[in-house]
């Protein structure tokens, strides 16, 4: 069984910052993406999501992060994702050219100032 991703979210100025914990797979990615989707008021310049304490991401993880790139484009907002280095989600987000897409930081500082 898939651990839940749980995510926490909190201001930092105009931008959003989602922590996201746990596993983001095929049975919870529909409801991860709602989640941020619905986090970012259209004030907001921007979301981070912040992947710091993911410890799974499979392509339909790697999708929701495609579909908010496009959805927030069309909104005029920024979408920017952080990953530690040393993670082993980073290999998966560049064979999958995740940063074509978002920005990719290795800190959360970092992709507030984007």
């Amino acid at each position: 069984m898939t651990a839940p991703a749980e995510i926490a979210v909190e201001r930092h100025g105009g931008t959003l910052v989602a922590h996201v914990t746990g596993e983001v797979d095929m049975t919870n990615a529909g409801h991860v993406r709602d989640q941020l989707l619905d986090s970012v008021p259209n004030d907001a310049l921007g979301l981070v999501i912040d992947l710091n304490e993911c410890r799974y991401l499979d392509s339909a993880g790697i999708e929701v992060i495609f579909d908010l790139a496009r959805r927030l484009r069309r909104r005029r907002q920024e979408l920017r994702i952080v990953v530690p280095p040393g993670s082993p989600l980073t290999r998966v987000l560049e064979l999958t050219e995740v940063g074509t897409a978002a920005p990719i930081h290795q800190t959360v500082d970092a992709a507030v100032a984007g």
